[in-house]
């Protein structure tokens, strides 16, 4: 062979690598890059003005715009304007999820988002979360249901930027219907395999959407919720503090969910995994994956409730006694705004929306078991709770297991009520007729007295077999200093004694602090305070309304 060819050969070498090269390094990484969504360059006017701004205010103009942001939507809106809509997050996966595979033919997906006057940016942050970090064959659309929305920007402005998108479809009531009939709405428009709920304020993470999906392609019955990450209302800081693998979802007997401590026999089902699925009791109810026939098949959501609240435990029961399976995802990760307050308005009330659908998931799914809910809040039995008998009618049909089984099997951990307690009911001071009374107010806050009302709610105490003074199961009052005149605060329960140990005489009828050795005084200004104890004090008498004994048959670890 010639020298001429030598160099030839050489050259076509060289070159034929130099092609290899980029077609790997150049090719393929733009195909693993996922296009950014249309919406990104659309919005482009939109968003320029904040460009360089900063994300706290800087003038009284700017203060004002900000106040106004937290006044509408519970949660900084002056920073979610001028944060990028498609921000990065901080992975909060454990690290063996980034490893593990999923089927290759995972069912399509119609992510439905409610939403009724939402900050714009949150919405539009929510939804470019979803286009940048799902595969695109997984996301058959994105149904934005707008239920009577009144902001100007969510109308046009809405419009044009998903004009050209034909993934992203928007609903529109031409009333106000609430978020369950809107998610109804968005269901029966939907036309994936799978109907995944998101809130309208939320940032998806790296790899959420496979291990919803794989476990729904396992089983069509199974019903899956991602972690849910902790979005501040005030900075807008992405964090992980809920949800697996610590908690799962529980509920009391008022019916309200509880975000509980996983128990011992669930992780050792679990083989000590983190990264397994958690059987869950209960879900949180704003984010959840279902097949759509499933959905459909089990009765949807009760057409009888009413805006929001109660549909979260309704559709839970219904999903372990009609023969599913309601699961947490630790694997899948979503950011959600924990709103400092609510900044809605409940047409005809709050507690008159929430206590009609309580009272209808009570008697449809509760069986005798509903008589601990109206122990509660004995007033509210007379109350119109509205036609039920499709309720019935399903569990008739799918024969749905009785509200038992779903204690013994489902969730054997949860305690009757006043099962471990010794008093309850309300604590009155015989002197004044003065109760203690939580105001409404939940942990770390002081517990107050009012007039005794006998309607329980916010005067419903209990005295455990352990000296707890506990409010709704899991709230209990705490003593962290030995201070006269002191005020007593309400913390989390924590089952260790200690601040929140106490000892109840029947005969001088004082409430001891065990740790301090002061007694609960009546005191002034609405609240009570701890001071050494006098057992000749009338304002140191507290007298139980009602007294029982301690049964533990039902309590499992």
């Amino acid at each position: 062979m010639t020298r001429c060819s030598l160099r030839r050969l050489l050259f076509l070498t060289v070159f034929l690598l130099v092609l290899i090269w980029l077609g790997y390094f150049g090719i393929n990484r733009t195909v693993a890059t996922r296009q950014k969504p249309m919406i990104q360059y659309k919005l482009e006017q939109e968003i320029k003005k904040y460009v360089g701004k900063s994300l706290d205010p800087q003038n009284e103009d700017e203060k004002k715009e900000e106040s106004q942001g937290f006044q509408n939507n519970g949660f900084n809106q002056f920073r979610s304007d001028r944060l990028p809509l498609d921000r990065e997050v901080p992975d909060t996966r454990d690290p063996r999820c980034i490893g593990k595979t999923y089927a290759t033919n995972l069912p399509s997906t119609s992510v439905i988002i409610i939403f009724h006057n939402e900050a714009f940016t949150a919405l539009l942050r929510t939804v470019t979360s979803v286009l940048n970090r799902s595969p695109p064959q997984l996301i058959h659309e994105i149904l934005l249901v707008d239920d009577y929305s009144n902001h100007d920007d969510l109308k046009d402005d809405l419009n044009k930027i998903f004009e050209q998108d034909t993934k992203v479809k928007i609903l529109r009531h031409k009333k106000r219907e609430g978020l369950i009939r809107a998610r109804m709405t968005g269901a029966e428009a939907a036309t994936g395999k799978v109907l995944l709920f998101l809130d309208s304020h939320c940032e998806v993470n790296e790899g959420w959407l496979e291990p919803l999906l794989h476990r729904i392609h396992i089983n069509s019955s199974i019903v899956v919720c991602p972690v849910i990450d902790v979005i501040s209302w005030e900075k807008l800081e992405y964090s992980t503090i809920r949800g697996p693998p610590g908690v799962r979802g529980g509920f009391n007997w008022n019916l309200q969910f509880k975000w509980k401590k996983i128990p011992d026999y669930e992780q050792k089902r679990r083989g000590f995994d983190e990264t397994r699925e958690v059987h869950s009791p209960t879900m949180a109810g704003g984010l959840f994956a279902i097949d759509r026939d499933y959905f459909f098949k089990i009765g949807s959501y009760d057409p009888g409730m009413d805006i929001w609240g109660g549909e979260n435990l309704e559709l839970s029961f219904r999903i372990w006694m009609c023969g599913g399976q309601l699961e947490l995802i630790p694997c899948s990760r979503v950011g959600h705004i924990f709103r400092k307050r609510q900044p809605y308005t409940f047409p005809g009330g709050v507690d008159k929306i929430l206590v009609k659908n309580n009272m209808r998931l009570a008697e449809a799914w509760m069986d005798s078991y509903k008589e601990y809910y109206y122990s509660k809040r004995p007033s509210i039995k007379k109350r119109d709770y509205g036609d039920i008998s499709d309720r019935l009618a399903i569990r008739e049909k799918l024969k749905c297991h009785s509200f038992e089984w779903y204690l013994e099997n489902v969730y054997p951990e949860l305690p009757l009520p006043n099962g471990n307690l010794y008093h309850g009911g309300s604590v009155r001071n015989p002197q004044s007729n003065l109760c203690l009374d939580t105001f409404g107010r939940r942990e770390n806050n002081d517990v107050g007295l009012y007039t005794c009302h006998g309607q329980a709610g916010n005067q419903d105490f209990g005295f455990t077999d352990i000296g707890e003074l506990q409010f709704e199961d899991d709230l209990c009052l705490d003593v962290s200093k030995k201070t006269r005149g002191g005020h007593i605060q309400i913390f989390v329960c924590h089952g260790l004694g200690g601040n929140q140990k106490w000892e109840y005489n029947n005969q001088t009828l004082s409430l001891r602090h065990v740790v301090t050795g002061m007694c609960i005084e009546k005191g002034n200004n609405n609240y009570p305070v701890m001071n050494p104890c006098v057992s000749s004090s009338l304002n140191q008498k507290w007298v139980f309304s009602r007294h029982y004994k301690p049964n533990h048959n039902r309590v499992k670890g």
